[in-house]
């Protein structure tokens, strides 16, 4: 099984608030802002604003986000380790989606690219 780091999310619930703090206040170049998502360059790594909505949580733990080549695989590996799958897989309309919580508790993000998803179908 073989992963990809891709970013450090927040869960946030004010998008345009938060890229101005990260990028005014600490000079964070700005790669994609829109009112539910956003991406900030921390010198090479991407730091991923994802909106809370309302009954949200937001200010939590940062989610490790990760790209699969197999999110069925992955899933099934890490849940031999002791993780746990938190919801459904998602499909959106980019890939193939799991939020899993680590056995130490931590949330993580795994995404199966739609070019992989579809090609593994």
């Amino acid at each position: 099984m073989a992963a990809t780091f891709k970013h450090i999310m927040l869960m946030v619930k004010d998008i345009p608030a938060t890229v101005k703090f990260y990028s005014e206040g600490l000079g964070l170049e700005v790669k994609v802002s829109t009112p539910g998502w956003a991406e900030l360059n921390a010198n090479g790594t991407t730091i991923a604003l994802h909106f809370a909505h309302e009954n949200g949580q937001s200010g939590g733990a940062p989610i490790l986000s990760f790209h699969v080549d197999d999110i069925h695989e992955s899933i099934a590996t890490l849940e031999g380790m002791g993780a746990q799958l938190e919801g459904n897989i998602r499909e959106p309309s980019f890939g193939k989606v799991a939020a899993m919580r680590t056995p130490e508790g931590s949330l993580i993000s795994l995404l199966q690219p739609a070019s992989v998803a579809a090609a593994s179908k």
